[in-house]
This record gives C-alpha cells, structure tokens and sequence, in this order.
C-alpha cells in the first residue's frame, strides 16, 4: 500500500483522487473480509503489537478472556488480562515469534475464568506478521477450545487405571481357589490323621477292656470329629469348583473385552 501511495506524486490531482477512493476502497473491502473471517469463525483469532497488545480480537478470544467488549481488551497485554503465572507463559511465546520469528504450532494451554476458577484448554499456534522489509511487526494467533479432548482424554486414562486395578483384583481371585484348595488339602490330611489316631485307641481300648473304657468314649468321638471333616472338606471342594468356574468365566468375559477394545 505505501508504495502505491508513492506513486500518487506521478499523477495529476484528479487522477490522484480516484487513485486514492480506489485504495481507500480496496482498504476497506480487505477490513470486511478480515472481520468477515475473524468473527465467523468458531475458533479465537487475534492479532499482536510488538509490545504484546492487542489490536485485533474476535468474540470467541474475548469470551476465553471472560469479555463481551473489544474495548475492554484492545490495547492491553496478557499481564493485564490474565494472572501472572499464565501471562508469563504466553508471554514466552510471544517473544519466541516477535523477536525470533518462529511459529509457535498447537501449543496447549491452559485458562482459568476468573469468577468460576472453571479451567478451559486451548490449541494455539502464533504466527509472525512482516512488513514490505520482513521485519516483524507483530502476531496473529488462533486458539482452538480443546476442553472436551482434555477432559475425554482424563477419563479416558482413568477409566484405564480402572480396569488395570480390576484385573488385578480378577487375578487375586483366580488364585483364591488354589489357596483354599491347599488349605482343604492340608484338612484332608489332618482327618485321615485324626481318623487312624481314632482307630488306635479304639484298638487300645479293646486291648485294656474296662480300664479302656475312656479310651473307647474318646475314640469315638474323635472318630465322627474326622467324618465331620471329610464331609466339609468334601463341600468345600465343591464349592472351590464352582468358585473356579465362575471366575473362568469372569476372566473369559475379560479377555473377550479387552480384544474387543483393541
């Protein structure tokens, strides 16, 4: 544009007129198409001074900012505009564009509203504006509102952490029938045990007729206390049976599941 303006002193003053109704015209066509983009678009647009103040913003970077009015943002910094900790990080990119000149690519970043203390997150990338001589005269960014990907992405990993602790809990009680299965083994053993200790006195009792006769009582009575132990580890053997069959089944429903999700 300034070096069309040049040309003007080339031109009679009629001639130089038109020539600048045509820019003007052309001006303000390229302001209707900018603000044609940037206000239609569902993402936030804005532009930067080399200073870091906003000169341009749509309506959705004013409603990440918690405004309604450009009046309120243009011409501030992000220290003005957002809490330190959070100004200074976007303040670090800035630098890395208007004084390097390199493009900051879908950086995310975190907001916090003000009146809610709600968090939102943003993609940003920040591009260089260059003058006629390629010197950088400022920024443009785009911020696209990735809150639902974050959040998604969180329970996502926590629905995973989930289900890595209920399969540890399904493989603790696969092992819950092994277990019991010693145990039952170990009862088994003990009334085989108790049943030939039974035996002998009832064989030592007969041997010493009525000084035995205590014997006898005894032997009996640890003798049925053993046909109560095998009958019970009896059931729980079956019980353990039924035990290992559910959880085959649990573990079979997860190994189903799991191939599913992959």
């Amino acid at each position: 544009m300034s070096k069309q303006l040049l040309d003007l002193d080339h031109l009679d003053l009629e001639t130089a007129k038109e020539r600048i109704r045509e820019l003007e015209e052309q001006l303000a066509w390229e302001k209707r198409l900018l603000y044609a983009i940037k206000d239609n678009l569902n993402i936030a647009v804005y532009a930067k001074d080399t200073e870091g103040r906003k000169i341009v913003t749509n309506r959705v970077d004013l409603e990440n900012q918690g405004y309604t009015e450009e009046a309120k943002v243009l011409g501030k910094t992000d220290f003005e505009l957002f809490p330190r900790h959070i100004a200074e990080q976007f303040w670090r990119d800035d630098l890395a564009v208007l004084k390097q000149g390199k493009a900051v690519i879908d950086r995310e970043e975190l907001l916090v509203e003000k009146e809610t203390g709600k968090e939102r997150w943003l993609r940003t990338s920040k591009l260089p504006i260059r003058d006629e001589e390629g010197q950088v005269v400022g920024l443009v960014g785009f911020g696209q509102d990735i809150t639902l990907e974050k959040q998604l992405e969180r329970e996502n990993l926590e629905a995973a952490a989930r289900i890595q602790e209920q399969e540890e809990m399904i493989a603790d009680l696969g092992q819950i029938p092994e277990k019991i299965g010693q145990l039952v083994n170990s009862i088994t053993y003990i009334a085989r045990q108790t049943k030939m200790v039974s035996i002998n006195a009832t064989i030592e009792a007969a041997r010493l007729g009525d000084l035995g006769r205590g014997f006898e009582v005894v032997a009996e009575e640890v003798g049925q206390l053993s046909d109560r132990s095998s009958e019970a580890a009896i059931q729980v053997k079956e019980a353990i049976a039924e035990v290992e069959t559910l959880v085959s089944t649990i573990l079979e429903v997860w190994r189903t599941r799991g191939e599913v999700h992959d």
